[in-house]
């Protein structure tokens, strides 16, 4: 009866919802964004596909994703409109090492649990409901129950539709995803690592069988005609926009009205298969609301004072996930993954915005990954990420606030491949033009002998911001911080 005290968290929670979100969404479990085809991959490439499935767990990927939990279907019964259902409760604890004292919190101290069920109606309807309680109580401003998705999903022959609110994920690379235009980032939680939030809308996907060159081409049409704000660290975070010669309010931002709140999209992807590489591709236009706003500022008593000012853009992306073949370029290639994104952002004001319409740039990142096994031990893997991003175009206020200018990104990944899941990352940002470096470390494992599904996490992360130059890390105090953290998978 394990399920019983986990029954009666959900139904007060569908109740909180029922009250606080006019949208009551379900869904299936988010797909993948990408999956390399595994038609004539030898075997090192299969082991670059589980490499790819794994670093779903980066700071700017999967790390919003749910741990692994086991299927409850077999208690629920097969009548169930319920079918599955998983979650976690997770506690974790930030000591800042630097700057203290300056009228910040110094520490965090946050709790957040998060439910999925999964639901089947018959006759292809399918829903989906993802729920996160979030407290930080160091921070009496971060208190919510809050559905990141929950929304109706229709399959039919050839076509399936998802109405309500959802999460997408359109990233290829590791660090930095400038193609991930749909979801706003939750700025309030780990600043590196910011939780996609969902987005309410309704998603139209057209299958086609496709051929032997290009496999499973889907078009899939977006409408997401709700506008709402990206929410800002609080007042007591260590990275809230606050200045000492300049104020922040958040609480009266310029934000789009009628019909400019909605943003609109279309987005094709399809496995391509050559004789030298087998690769994802997709592709993508998109007109509306950019999630990261600009600033105004004015005068209020004398002292001047900044709020957010959204703007609108359009933005053509494309992007490929790509292995070599083997046979055709030889063994050493095809044990890298090669990948690519790159935009055309140009931006667009809204009637009465009080900023000048920033200006449009274009920006790529492109990285490869490369596993090595048995380095260390029988079984283990080791992945090695390198990628570089970079911008060009824009001068603007609002350039400043997007860090990844002209960046080399390394990362180290090793997991021992045990029954403890023991795993230690290692990533590095460096700045080239600011000679600005973000490095972080974690280590994660399972306490076994605790209980099988408890884990430990323990965080390392370093700010080494520009002595000189205007940054978006050279804003805040020093953030080098430690952080423990204990999850217990449900």
């Amino acid at each position: 009866m394990r399920w019983v005290p986990c029954a009666l968290v959900v139904l007060c929670l569908l109740g909180r919802l029922a009250i606080a979100s006019p949208v009551i969404p379900f869904s299936v479990p988010q797909e993948s964004s990408t999956t390399l085809p595994s038609r004539q991959l030898e075997e090192s490439v299969e082991e670059l596909l589980q490499s790819d499935l794994q670093e779903d767990e980066s700071l700017d990927d999967g790390l919003d994703d749910l741990l692994e939990g086991g299927s409850r279907g077999d208690e629920l019964g097969g009548d169930s409109l319920l079918k599955d259902w998983k979650g976690f409760a997770e506690v974790e604890f930030r000591f800042y090492l630097a700057d203290r004292n300056q009228g910040r919190n110094d520490e965090d101290l946050r709790v957040t649990s998060e439910f999925e069920f999964d639901f089947g109606f018959g006759g292809g309807v399918t829903g989906f409901l993802r729920t996160r309680v979030f407290a930080d109580f160091l921070d009496e401003d971060v208190r919510e129950i809050e559905p990141f998705e929950a929304y109706l999903t229709f399959a039919g022959e050839g076509f399936d539709l998802r109405v309500g609110q959802f999460v997408e994920n359109w990233g290829i690379v590791d660090t930095y995803n400038p193609i991930d235009v749909i979801n706003r980032r939750d700025l309030r939680t780990d600043f590196l690592d910011t939780k996609r939030l969902g987005e309410v809308g309704a998603r139209l996907r057209l299958f086609w069988a496709g051929n032997e060159t290009l496999g499973e081409p889907t078009l899939s049409i977006y409408a997401l005609p709700v506008f709402r704000e990206t929410p800002f660290p609080t007042g007591a975070n260590r990275f809230n926009f606050d200045q000492s010669s300049l104020a922040f309010d958040d609480d009266n931002s310029f934000d789009p009205d009628g019909f400019e709140e909605g943003l609109y999209a279309i987005r094709f992807q399809a496995s391509l298969y050559s004789g030298p590489i087998n690769a994802d591709i997709q592709t993508l236009v998109s007109r509306g609301p950019e999630r990261f706003p600009s600033f105004s500022i004015r005068a209020t008593g004398g002292v001047p004072l900044a709020q957010p000012a959204y703007f609108g853009a359009w933005t053509f992306g494309a992007g490929l996930r790509a292995v070599a073949n083997e046979d055709t370029l030889g063994a050493f290639l095809a044990k890298i993954t090669f990948k690519l994104e790159m935009v055309y952002k140009l931006p667009y004001s809204f009637d009465g915005s009080p900023i000048e319409t920033p200006d449009d740039y274009f920006a790529f990142v492109v990285g490869v990954d490369r596993v090595f096994n048995d380095v260390f031990m029988n079984q283990d893997q080791l992945t090695l990420t390198l990628e570089y991003a970079r911008e060009e175009g824009a001068s603007d206020l609002t350039s400043v606030y997007r860090p990844f200018r002209n960046d080399l990104i390394v990362r180290l990944f090793w997991e021992a491949n045990d029954f403890s899941r023991t795993s230690l990352e290692g990533r590095a940002i460096f700045d080239l033009d600011k000679n600005e470096i973000v490095w972080e470390v974690i280590f994660q494992r399972q306490l076994r002998f605790i209980d099988e599904d408890l884990s430990l996490t323990l965080q390392v992360q370093g700010f080494e911001a520009a002595s000189s130059g205007q940054t978006l890390y050279n804003a805040f105090p020093d953030n080098t911080s430690v952080l423990i953290g204990f999850r217990w998978n449900f």
